[in-house]
C-alpha cells in the first residue's frame, strides 16, 4: 500500500526535546532507562518511521514494579492537598506544552488539529478536575451508631499498585482518565502505553517529572502486551488493573486476575446506536450522525456505528447525510482543510475494507464510500467515510465494532421496535437520540441499555461525569467520583467512643461526614 507523505512531515524530536522534553526512553523510579530494544514507531500519515523507542523486557517491568511498590508507602500518606498540588501542576503543564502536545498527537495518531487539540485540552482538565476533586472529597466518614459507647467509620484509603493499560486511539487522554483519579486516591502506578502510539504518553511522562512527582510514583512502561502486559496482570505486587481495549483481551486480563482476585476497571467495546425519531430535526441529526460515527476516522470505542432511523424518515435523512458527506476532507490532517484523518495503519484498513466488502456481499447497500479513495490524494490509509443501507440485523457490520468511518442502517416503525434494535448488541457503552416528542425520548433514555446516552447532543464527555457502559462494553466506571472510587477501597472501623481514630497516621487530619 502507497502510503505517499514526504519527510518534511517527520516531527523534529529534537526541536519538541527542547519545548517539552519529549523522550523515547523507558520512565521508572523517576529515571529515564534505555529499554532492552529498541523498535520504530511509524506515523499512520506516510508510513516512515517516527522514532525509535525503547521496549521493555521482563527485568525493565521487574524494576517499574519494585519502583512502584516501593514508593507506596510514602505517597499513600501524602495528604490530600499535596496530592492535589501536584496534579494542578500537572494541568497547568499540559496547558503550558498545549502547541507541541498538539503536534506530537497528530504527528502519533493522524488526527486533524481540531481533534488533537480536544484531546489535549481533556487531558488538562482531567488533572485538573480531579486536583479540585481532591479538595472537596471525603476520605473518612464517621457512621452513626446504634449505641453512643462506640464510634463507627468508614474510611477510604488507595487500592495499592495499579496497572493502567492504555490503547492507542486517544493517547494521553485515556491515560489521564486512569491517572488522575490513581494518583488522587493516593497509588502508585505502572503504565503500559500502546506500542503504536507511545510519544505522547512520554510526553506525558516528562510534564509528570517536570511536576516534581517523586521517584516511582508513576512509571512507563512500553512493550508488547505478551510480556509487559501479562507481566503486569499476574504480578501479586499490582493490587488493581485498570485496562481499555478489546473486548477479547479485556476478558483475558479478567481471567489472568481471578486467582488473586484483583480489583479491575475495563473499558472495552461497543456497536452504539444512533435512534433519529420521525419528529427529529434532520440537519441536526446529520451533524450528530457524522460526528458520532466519523470522528478520529470511527475509531472510537464509543462511536455511534448503527443508524437506527424512522421508516418515514430514512430517504430524507440519506439524502441530506450524503451530500453532508461529500464535505468531509480526508487526508493528511496537516493539510488546510482536513477534517478527517487516517486509520491508525494497514491492519486496520484491512480489517475496515474487509468488513464493507463482508456487509455488501451480506445484502447491504452501499449509499456512499466503500472502497480506495483513489483521487490522489497523499494518504494511503485514509478510508472514505462510508454508509451501508440495509444491514441485516445479523451481520458482522451490524453486531461487531468496525474501528472505522462505517455507519450501518437500518430503520423501524414503532418506539418498541426501536429499542429492540438499539439493545439488539453484546455492548451497551454508549447511545445517541434524536428526536422531539418527550414521552418517546424518556422511554427510550430509560430503555437504552447503555452508560452513556445523549439526546440531541454530541458526545460530550467530561470529567464530572461517569464513564462507562452496560454488558460487555465495560466493569465499573472511569470520570467522576465514581473514578477516584475505583482506585479505593472501604475500610470499617468500629472502636470505643473514647478512641480518637478520625486522624490517620502522619498525614493530615481526615475531614469527616456523618453519614445516618
Amino acid at each position: 500500500m502507497d502510503l505517499g507523505g514526504e519527510s518534511r512531515r517527520i516531527p523534529d524530536l529534537k526541536v519538541m526535546h527542547m519545548q517539552i522534553g519529549t523522550h523515547t526512553d523507558l520512565y521508572i523510579g523517576g529515571a529515564w532507562r534505555i529499554g532492552a530494544s529498541r523498535r520504530p514507531v511509524l506515523s499512520p500519515i506516510t508510513g516512515q518511521t517516527l522514532a525509535m523507542v525503547s521496549h521493555a523486557d521482563a527485568a525493565d517491568v521487574e524494576l517499574a514494579l519494585d519502583a512502584a511498590s516501593d514508593a507506596l508507602p510514602a505517597w499513600k500518606i501524602t495528604s490530600p492537598s499535596d496530592r492535589s498540588e501536584y496534579l494542578g501542576r500537572v494541568a497547568e503543564l499540559v496547558r503550558s506544552y498545549r502547541e507541541p502536545l498538539i503536534e506530537l498527537q497528530m504527528h502519533s495518531c493522524g488526527k486533524p488539529r481540531q481533534e488533537a487539540e480536544i484531546d489535549v485540552d481533556a487531558v488538562g482538565e482531567t488533572f485538573s478536575h480531579y486536583a479540585t476533586l481532591l479538595e472537596s472529597s471525603e476520605f473518612v466518614s464517621r457512621v452513626r451508631m446504634p449505641s453512643a459507647q462506640y464510634s463507627g467509620l468508614l474510611e477510604r484509603e488507595p487500592v495499592g499498585v495499579a496497572a493502567l493499560i492504555v490503547p492507542w486511539n486517544f493517547p494521553m487522554v485515556t491515560t489521564a482518565w486512569k491517572l488522575a483519579p490513581a494518583l488522587a486516591a493516593g497509588c502508585t502506578v505502572v503504565i503500559k502505553p500502546s506500542e503504536l502510539t507511545p510519544l505522547p504518553e512520554l510526553a506525558l511522562a516528562a510534564i509528570l517529572e517536570e511536576a516534581g512527582l517523586p521517584a516511582g510514583v508513576v512509571n512507563f512502561v512500553v512493550g508488547d502486551g505478551v510480556i509487559v502486559g501479562e507481566m503486569l496482570v499476574t504480578d501479586r505486587r499490582v493490587s488493581k488493573v485498570s485496562f481499555t481495549g478489546s473486548t477479547a483481551v479485556g476478558q483475558r486480563i479478567m481471567r489472568l486476575c481471578a486467582d488473586d482476585l484483583k480489583r479491575v476497571s475495563l473499558e472495552l467495546g461497543g456497536k452504539s446506536p444512533i435512534v433519529v425519531l420521525a419528529d427529529a430535526d434532520l440537519d441536526l441529526a446529520v451533524e450528530l450522525i457524522c460526528a458520532g460515527v466519523f470522528y478520529n476516522a470511527g475509531q472510537i470505542c464509543s462511536a455511534t456505528s448503527r443508524l437506527i432511523v424512522a421508516a418515514g424518515v430514512k430517504d430524507d435523512l440519506l439524502r441530506r447525510l450524503v451530500a453532508r458527506v461529500q464535505s468531509i476532507v480526508v487526508g493528511d490532517p496537516f493539510e488546510h482543510g482536513t477534517t478527517m484523518g487516517p486509520l491508525m495503519n494497514a491492519k486496520q484498513f484491512e480489517r475496515v475494507a474487509a468488513m464493507v466488502d463482508s456487509a455488501l456481499a451480506d445484502g447491504g447497500k452501499l449509499v456512499c464510500g466503500g472502497g480506495s479513495l483513489g483521487d490522489g490524494r497523499a494518504c494511503g490509509l485514509c478510508y472514505p467515510p462510508t454508509i451501508i443501507d440495509a444491514v441485516a440485523a445479523g451481520s458482522a457490520m451490524w453486531r461487531d465494532e468496525v474501528f472505522g468511518p462505517v455507519l450501518a442502517v437500518a430503520s423501524f416503525d414503532s418506539i418498541d421496535e426501536a429499542i429492540r434494535m438499539a439493545n439488539d448488541s453484546d455492548y451497551g457503552l454508549a447511545a445517541s437520540i434524536v428526536g422531539i416528542d418527550r414521552v418517546a425520548v424518556r422511554r427510550l433514555v430509560s430503555e437504552i441499555k447503555a452508560g452513556f446516552i445523549t439526546v440531541n447532543a454530541p458526545q460530550i464527555v467530561v470529567p464530572q461525569l461517569s464513564w462507562g457502559g452496560f454488558k460487555k462494553s465495560s466493569l465499573g466506571r472511569e470520570l467522576g467520583v465514581e473514578g477516584l472510587r475505583s482506585f479505593q477501597e472501604l475500610k470499617a472501623v468500629v472502636a470505643d467512643a473514647s478512641m480518637d481514630l478520625e486522624t490517620k497516621g502522619s498525614s493530615e487530619p481526615a475531614k469527616a461526614q456523618h453519614v445516618d
